[in-house]
């Protein structure tokens, strides 16, 4: 019972340093910095469970990944966060990312907890949506308008309207992003 409250009360210390990124976006070069896996692909399975050691529901994401940039140079990577819907009950950290099968993504990732946990970075910075211009087929990362703040000076202004969705803001064409993202993590690691 005294580990689940010294767990809960770090969560909680954690969640509300987090809040204070929902109010001023993280820069791109901080979310680089501050990740332990930087990784594009597709969701390939989502599972929620309640964890034995822990007795806490957590989520197991697997990716298929298209292009590893740190960490997760596997073909499928697994991680696991803290939270999701199981046997009825449904909990989860407010405003946190969370992913689903199908979708493609950049993610950015805190390194794994001693718990094994992970999460997107910032909350919301670290997890973009990968979408398809419908007139061209180019892959363009989405983001929503955190996420546009903290790409301002990064966006390619000329995509096409086409590539506009009712939720996310396209930010700029995929093979640009994830080329910007490269550079900038090898410069991190200097």
């Amino acid at each position: 019972m005294r580990r689940q409250f010294i767990f809960l009360y770090g969560l909680i210390v954690f969640c509300a340093g987090q809040a204070s990124f929902a109010q001023s976006p993280l820069a791109l070069r901080q979310v680089i910095a501050a990740s332990g896996f930087i990784f594009s692909g597709q969701v390939i399975n989502v599972r929620s469970e309640r964890e034995a050691a822990t007795g806490f529901i957590v989520t197991h994401t697997t990716v298929a990944v298209q292009d590893a940039v740190r960490g997760a140079n596997a073909k499928h990577f697994t991680f696991t966060q803290y939270g999701g819907s199981y046997q009825g009950l449904n909990v989860f950290v407010a405003d946190m990312s969370y992913f689903a099968a199908g979708e493609e993504v950049v993610a950015f990732l805190y390194p794994t907890s001693t718990l094994g946990l992970t999460s997107p970075v910032g909350v919301t910075e670290g997890k973009f949506t990968i979408q398809r211009d419908p007139a061209t087929g180019k892959k363009i990362v989405a983001g929503n308008l955190t996420q546009a703040k903290m790409m301002e000076t990064a966006i390619a202004k000329t995509l096409p309207a086409s590539a506009a969705s009712s939720n996310l803001t396209p930010l700029m064409e995929y093979d640009r992003f994830i080329k910007l993202v490269r550079e900038m993590a090898e410069a991190d690691r200097r």
